[in-house]
Formats: structure tokens, sequence, C-alpha cells
């Protein structure tokens, strides 16, 4: 991992996450505090050991970001398009997608890789990760929160999720207005008295109009 990227500073509290969230290195300078917070990895080995052994290494979610979100070596929509969305461009260049990732961290909220990227997470899944995403706020001290995706199944459980943490209390959710056939979602959480602003977005890997939703994206971040 290449270095003036990432804080490793708070690694000793991951120990009992299978991958090692990405932590930009000006995140815990940033006013903002932001998660951006992704659904999950698959298994797209296509049967090669090295390249699973790969996939399943502690670093290899902070690895992809590297190569995919910062150097472009290999393209991914979900953060090709999120890069769009924050700047409202079409082509970002790579100083900008560095400045983009070393305020930012970035986790998956299911636990576990997927055995393709036909197979979609269950409700367990989702409870197990949300649960593990508040105490990862708690750490963090995060601010705010992009969720990918507004799948119902995904809100059941956070709803539930919420019901089983003393600690925290719904301080407001608000359906914004239509984007598509979606509606943004917001949510304001309560953690023991530290506040979390949560922004639900259309997962950005597939018919995400990045124009439209880097509006309330930058709205959401207070970007100018």
């Amino acid at each position: 991992m290449e270095n003036g990227y990432l804080d490793t500073q708070f690694d000793a509290g991951f120990r009992d996450l299978r991958w090692l969230p990405w932590v930009g290195s000006e995140y815990r300078t940033s006013a903002q505090r932001t998660i951006v917070l992704g659904e999950s990895i698959y298994d797209y080995s296509k049967g090669v050991a090295a390249k699973r052994a790969q996939i399943e290494a502690r670093s290899s979610l902070r690895e992809r970001q590297l190569v995919h979100g910062i150097h472009e070596t290999c393209v991914s929509k979900y953060l090709r398009n999120f890069a769009k969305a924050f700047y409202l461009k079409h082509g970002v260049n790579k100083a900008e997608r560095e400045a983009l990732w070393r305020q930012m961290v970035y986790h998956n909220l299911v636990l576990r890789m997927m055995k393709s990227a036909k197979h979609r997470p269950g409700k367990r899944d989702y409870l197990e990760g949300w649960q593990t995403f508040l105490s990862l706020a708690r750490q963090l001290e995060a601010r705010r929160c992009v969720v990918y995706g507004l799948d119902p199944l995904k809100l059941a459980a956070l709803k539930e999720a919420l019901t089983l943490d003393a600690g925290v209390t719904v301080v407001e959710r608000k359906r914004l207005s239509e984007i598509g056939r979606s509606r943004p979602l917001r949510i304001v959480l309560d953690l023991g008295g530290r506040p979390l602003d949560m922004l639900f977005i259309r997962h950005p890997s597939a018919y995400f109009s990045w124009d439209e939703w880097g509006v309330v994206l930058r709205q959401f971040l207070g970007v100018q």
C-alpha cells in the first residue's frame, strides 16, 4: 500500500473486521468526517486460488480502493460514478480522486463475501452489518455517512439494529425529492450525544444519474 493516502492509526480497533476499512489520511482532520458505506464484495476469482486469496486478504478493500478509486488502473463503475457525482463533472482527474479519498472512509456493510454478483445479502447479513457499522461510526467519530443502496430489506435491518442498540436515537427520518424512480432518504441519528447524518442514495454501480444524484450529494456534504 502506498504511503500518503491512508491513516492506519485506527487499525487496532478493527481487529474483529474481516476486511480493513479504507481510512483516508485526511479523514481525522476533515470537518465532514464522512463514511461512504458500500454494500458487499463478491467472489470474482473465477476459481483461481491466488485471486481468491487476494480477495480474502484483510487489506483487499484498501487495495481495490487504491487501484480502482484513485489510480483507475482498473475501472469500477461504483467508484467512478461516485467521483463524478461528488465533483459534478464527467472527467475527474487523479488529483481530484486523491483529494476525495484522502478525506473519506470506505467500508462495506456486508461482512462476508457473496458467491457471485448475482447473489444478494440476506436480512441477517444486513443486521450484523448495521450493528458493526454503528460501532465503527462511534469509533471513527463519524459525522456523516453516504449509504449505497435503498433496498427495503437493508432499511428494515437498520430499523431493527437501532431498536437493539440502547445508545442510539433516531432524531429525523425524511424522504427527499424523487430522482428517477428512487427517493433519497435522510436519517439523522444521535449516537450517545454525537450526531450522525446519513444519506441513502441509489447504488452508483449502474443506472445512476450522477449529475442528478450529485446535486443531492453535494448539498448533503456541504460542497460548494
